[in-house]
């Protein structure tokens, strides 16, 4: 599904009007006929419906003035209520205004708050629209209250009030949608953070965009993963195939308290396929390695009982770079000066494709210049505090200004980025990726080892690095939502997700 930005969407009206000669009162004038459609549908069991139309003085009002039009014309009861004065609405939505008035169209023009007990059916939320940037005004929190205090169905036009078009943020508050009609193309933000609980069941309606108007869109090429456009990358098993065949992961994790780390991440690769694996194990914790990854091999490497790896492990560890398929580094490894030195060596010399995860992004904060020394493939993985280290920039700035800090990040970034974000994105080259499954129980110590291990293991066993993030990220968050489904969301740990993963992957073996 493509998504655009508020600064995409903004361009995509100009181009349209500026190249493609289609007049802006058209656009609208097709919106308002899919709104009232749409509202026609949600109605259809309600005998003469009253429905509410708030409308706000810019494009967004003059699509709520334009569906009030064609609610009027097949003889429904509409209402509608402007925030604005009469003299503030100019442009194309003045034109749709001008069209209800001359229609004797009941229209009030007011910022005095709706009785509470005002009743009706629909209430069509076309406020702001795409155009809210920040904290919404206080003037505007009192509908947005109103409008969710109702007992009705909401139909918010291209985004609910209140939410941000890019971040999916509505601060303090915003219009929580039954349904969401957005116009072209959905917008980023209904499928980021709050996005999805606003905006409701989401329809895109074609008003009359061209389809090459859209590929000629500055900025990053947005996407939305759905089950579609990642089925295409899980094929089913060859009948003849063996461990050899499917794929070989060398995992680089762990240190002394945190030997889990390399455990999840390992059956994070067995568990979506890889058919060999082996874990690299500082000495003294080898028997530690040997119990917890029983169907993984280890490579022990002396640590003179210290309990990490050190950047004299390294010659033997590369040794088996060419028996590998991908690399996983960095789960558990620990803040030692000695092991942040060690993964600057391997990162440096690896000759398969690499994913990067948690302490192996340690040498890169504040040294960016060593991701053009990596001459493979590569995947980096960091959380959201990892990233505002990679960036330097402060987590408000992340959350608030996300795709403005992404964009200027893979600007000059050669590798592949899967921002553990709500929810997680994954970038490459100039494309976005927002992924559409997970959940908030994926916040729990573990989750990311695993993903680390599926990259790898997707890799590994011949997908593309950035499919294989794409499939891994999907298939991760579907396993989150299979078993809260069945458990709940509370007290999931990071090893429910390897005893699901195989019940998600059993849906793209036919």
């Amino acid at each position: 599904m493509k998504l655009l930005t508020q600064k995409q969407a903004r361009e995509l009206d100009r181009v349209a009007m500026k190249e493609y000669n289609i007049k802006g009162i058209q656009l609208m004038g097709s919106a308002g006929l899919a709104i009232a459609d749409l509202a026609v549908k949600k109605t259809g069991d309600i005998h003469d419906p009253i429905i509410v139309i708030l409308c706000g003085k810019g494009n967004n009002g003059g699509d709520g003035f334009a569906a009030a039009l064609e609610l009027d014309k097949n003889g429904f009861e509409v209402s509608v209520f402007c925030i604005s004065t009469l003299e503030e609405i100019t442009g194309d939505a003045k034109y749709f205004l001008d069209l209800c008035i001359n229609g004797n169209m009941q229209i009030e023009f007011s910022g005095d708050l709706l009785d509470e007990g005002y009743g009706c059916d629909l209430i069509i939320d076309a406020l702001l629209g795409t155009g809210v940037h920040g904290t919404v005004k206080e003037s505007i929190i009192p509908w947005i209250e109103w409008i969710n205090a109702k007992n009705c169905v909401v139909l918010s036009v291209d985004i609910p009030t209140g939410l941000q078009a890019d971040s999916g943020i509505a601060e303090p508050v915003g219009v929580r949608a039954d349904f969401t009609i957005t116009m072209g193309c959905a917008k980023l933000g209904l499928a980021m953070r709050q996005g999805p609980f606003l905006a409701g069941e989401v329809h895109i309606a074609d008003i009359g965009f061209p389809a090459e108007a859209v590929d000629k869109l500055s900025g990053l090429n947005w996407h939305k993963a759905m089950d579609e456009s990642i089925s295409c990358f899980l094929e089913p098993l060859e009948i003849n195939t063996h461990k050899y065949k499917q794929g070989n992961v060398l995992v680089i994790a762990g240190s002394k308290g945190m030997t889990g780390a390399a455990a999840l991440c390992s059956y994070g690769s067995l568990r979506v396929g890889a058919g060999l694996l082996i874990a690299a194990a500082p000495s003294s914790l080898n028997n530690i390695y040997e119990k917890k990854i029983t169907e993984g091999m280890t490579i022990t490497c002396e640590d003179e009982n210290a309990g990490y790896f050190s950047s004299k492990n390294c010659e033997e560890i590369m040794q088996r770079f060419d028996w590998a398929d991908a690399i996983a580094i960095g789960p558990g490894l620990g803040p030692n000066e000695e092991t942040i030195k060690f993964v600057e060596v391997l990162i440096s010399a690896a000759s398969k494709p690499l994913v990067i995860d948690a302490d192996g992004l340690r040498p890169f904060m504040g040294n960016h210049n060593l991701f053009e020394e990596i001459t493979v493939p590569f995947v980096i993985t960091p959380h959201y505090g990892e990233f505002c280290r990679l960036t330097a920039a402060d987590s408000k700035t992340i959350e608030g200004e996300f795709t403005s800090v992404v964009t200027d990040f893979m600007n000059d970034f050669s590798g592949i980025l899967v921002a553990k974000n709500a929810p997680s994105c994954v970038f490459y080259k100039n494309d976005g990726i927002v992924n559409s499954t997970g959940n908030p129980a994926l916040a729990t110590a573990g989750t990311g080892d695993v993903l680390t291990g599926m990259i790898a293991g997707f890799i590994a066993q011949g997908l593309e690095p950035s499919n294989a993030a794409q499939t891994a990220v999907y298939i991760h968050g579907k396993a989150a939502d299979l078993f809260c489904d069945k458990k709940g969301m509370r007290g999931m740990i990071a090893s429910d997700l390897l005893n699901t993963i195989p019940t998600v992957l059993a849906d793209y073996d036919d």
